[in-house]
């Protein structure tokens, strides 16, 4: 045998082995579905407030100029009469017995439901803060203790929207409350009163 019929016979050789040791492979078969995915969330409320506040009134303390030019008739006996005497009617009210204020972004609320929206309402829980025998009375009612929204919205109850579930997308809201100083004899700290703000999805 020459040398040219034995390397022919050899690759021949290694192709068989070749072909025998790795044999073609068929081509994979392939199929893909389309999943369509639902989600259901239950309503979700997420309510943001504080539990105590203190509210530090400023300093009103002032002397008060109730007029001039007053004359009075003395007696050497030391008795006086006439002029502009002061009474209860003819004195000034420099501080008023009323105090209507609005605190800022007091609450807030997140969350989920099926129209976006929710309902949040405020009630006066207790109304008598007291020090002693002093007493400061907020007051209860549309237009004097009420619920507020950002938006404009304003009441006892308010619908306002909820925007989600983030806190970027919190809804912000004030407190509006009116206080009545007409039978407050003491200064210092007076403690009791109390509002309840319910948040509810609708």
């Amino acid at each position: 045998m020459n040398k040219k019929s034995a390397s022919r016979r050899f690759l021949l050789i290694a192709a068989l082995l070749s072909v025998c040791m790795f044999p073609l492979q068929a081509p994979a078969a392939t199929k893909s579905g389309t999943v369509n995915v639902s989600i259901v969330l239950p309503d979700c409320i997420i309510l943001h407030y504080y539990s105590a506040l203190t509210l530090n009134f400023s300093e009103q303390s002032r002397a008060v100029d109730e007029g001039g030019d007053n004359n009075w008739n003395v007696q050497f006996s030391g008795a006086a009469e006439g002029g502009s005497q002061l009474s209860a009617t003819g004195i000034q009210q420099t501080i008023p017995e009323l105090v209507t204020l609005t605190i800022p972004n007091a609450w807030a609320i997140r969350g989920l439901s099926p129209t976006g929206n929710a309902k949040v309402s405020l009630s006066v829980v207790n109304s008598t803060l007291t020090s002693g025998s002093s007493i400061i009375t907020i007051k209860n009612g549309a237009g004097d203790t009420q619920i507020l929204d950002n938006s404009g919205h304003s009441g006892t109850t308010i619908t306002t929207a909820l925007n989600g579930i983030t806190t970027a997308q919190a809804t912000l809201g004030n407190v509006k409350m009116t206080l009545d100083f007409s039978q407050t004899n003491k200064a210092g700290a007076h403690s009791g009163g109390q509002y309840k703000i319910t948040a509810e999805t609708i």
